[in-house]
């Protein structure tokens, strides 16, 4: 799968780690990492993923605490996707893949509980 974007929440004054964690990704397939939302303006973020073609394979790294929410702005079901709808803490190695059909509504959502991306 080829990725059109790269989100990332914005650092602060006491974490980098979704920067950190995609970083190395982003950067060994050429793409820069969309760091201009705070871990709370995940709706802002929302709004700017709608704003956007339809088609395009975004990644998203956010701190586990607003996963849940980002996912229901985002028109998905965590307590579908998530043990009792929240991100364990101690899990780094899980994600959660939306598609939506051309008129933008979902129609699949499934945890991958271990990835890695292809830079092919």
């Amino acid at each position: 799968m080829k990725l059109d974007d790269i989100f990332a929440a914005k650092d602060s004054r006491i974490s980098h780690r979704p920067r950190l964690t995609i970083e190395p990704t982003a950067e060994e397939l050429g793409l820069r990492i969309d760091d201009r939302f705070k871990n709370n303006q995940f709706m802002e973020l929302v709004k700017e993923i709608k704003s956007k073609p339809h088609g395009a394979n975004i990644l998203i790294v956010w701190h586990h605490g607003n996963i849940p929410r980002l996912l229901r702005a985002l028109g998905a079901d965590p307590r579908t996707l998530l043990p009792n709808g929240k991100w364990p803490g101690h899990v780094f190695d899980w994600l959660i893949e939306l598609r939506y059909e051309e008129n933008g509504h979902l129609f699949e959502s499934k945890r991958i509980k271990s990835f890695s991306l292809s830079t092919r």
